[in-house]
């Protein structure tokens, strides 16, 4: 009877000592501990809404004549100041590459004028204002993360005048209206957060060349050409 009961304690003992053995080998942080999952890769896809300001620089140019086209008058001179809009835009993003639509506006204050120069049996000056212009342009973008490099182009279209004076005298004659043209550039973004992008940006716009002819003036202009270059800082909302 001594014998059985040592044998059973020795068995008792030996199954205490092989649970403390297994539980040592479970996990410390029980049987359903998972690792923390890392924060998913920043997306570009989406539609996106903003603001931006900057400056603008270009150049007004073309041939003053009289309504016959005589008396050739070459002139070119430069225009600048400031602009603010908006704009909005959807990206799609595959993998590294960024590709999008966008669409903006800007109110304008460029403005200058040729000074005086004298033509035969006259001296003149012409002036030149930009009320706004804005585009429509495809993009293609390389991101790295919250970065985005981009490069832009497509249709553009604005609004300007430019007027006809005697040197000292009001304006005899001014060619304003809508143009139509083309812009390219490219600039960077960076995503502050999921949702609020800031971009620095370069735009080269042709607003193209509008010719006028006013026949109870005696004036007209072959083609006044308005290019601007401007750069321009913006804040965007991504939804």
């Amino acid at each position: 009877m001594r014998r059985f009961q040592y044998a059973l304690l020795a068995t008792v003992a030996a199954i205490g000592f092989a649970s403390v053995a297994s539980a040592a080998d479970l996990p410390t942080k029980g049987p359903y501990y998972k690792a923390p999952m890392a924060a998913p890769a920043f997306s570009w896809t989406g539609f996106y809404l903003g603001g931006d300001v900057g400056y603008g620089w270009g150049r007004s140019s073309g041939t003053g004549t009289d309504s016959a086209g005589l008396g050739l008058t070459p002139y070119d001179y430069d225009t600048n100041g400031v602009i603010g809009g908006g704009f909005l835009g959807y990206n799609y993003q595959i993998n590294q590459f960024v590709v999008g639509v966008e669409a903006d506006w800007q109110a304008a204050d460029l403005k200058g004028n040729s000074g005086s120069f004298t033509n035969p049996g006259a001296t003149y000056t012409f002036s030149t204002n930009v009320n706004n212009y804005g585009s429509l342009r495809g993009r293609l973008g390389y991101a790295v993360d919250r970065w985005l490099v981009f490069a832009t182009g497509g249709w553009a279209w604005g609004y300007a005048s430019t007027s006809y004076a005697f040197t000292g005298s009001p304006p005899f004659s001014t060619n304003s209206g809508n143009r139509s043209g083309w812009t390219g550039g490219g600039g960077v973004e960076y995503a502050i957060t999921n949702n609020w992008l800031a971009r620095l940006e370069y735009r080269y716009t042709d607003l193209g060349s509008r010719a006028y002819v006013d026949v109870p003036n005696n004036s007209a202009d072959n083609g006044n050409r308005i290019t601007v270059n401007d750069v321009r800082l913006g804040v965007a909302y991504k939804f």
